[in-house]
């Protein structure tokens, strides 16, 4: 599987996934800081996130020849790696069943868009 995987795929899904989650995480910010929700950055951040995951396996499966699903879940990873390497170097603790709780989220989303991405009409 490691030798069909094809690395543009993976890295333009992952630079899409986490301009995705970056715009989001604004746009969510200011709409729950609007409504007067208490953590609007975290909580918009948190969502920004998932729906990054998405967007990243989405793209590696449309860009992907075959084996949409392990692109997206290689995207996924991609942004999950990405995400916690952010997170560490802000002063996060980052325990370890968050950080698995987070690459599982990555890897299931990821490919569950890939799968969804890699469907051609």
């Amino acid at each position: 599987m490691i030798a069909s995987l094809r690395l543009l795929a993976v890295a333009l899904g992952v630079g899409i996934g986490s301009l995705t989650a970056t715009v989001l995480a604004l746009v969510f910010w200011a709409l729950l800081a609007l409504i007067g929700f208490e953590d609007a950055p975290l909580a918009g951040l948190a969502a920004a996130v998932v729906v990054g995951f998405g967007a990243a396996g989405y793209s590696a499966g449309r860009l992907a020849p075959h084996t949409h699903r392990f692109h997206g879940s290689v995207a996924g990873l991609g942004l999950s790696g990405l995400v916690l390497i952010i997170a560490r170097l802000g002063g996060s603790p980052a325990p370890l069943t968050q950080v698995l709780l987070l690459f599982v989220l990555g890897i299931v989303i990821g490919g569950a868009a890939g799968i969804v991405g890699g469907r051609r009409s």
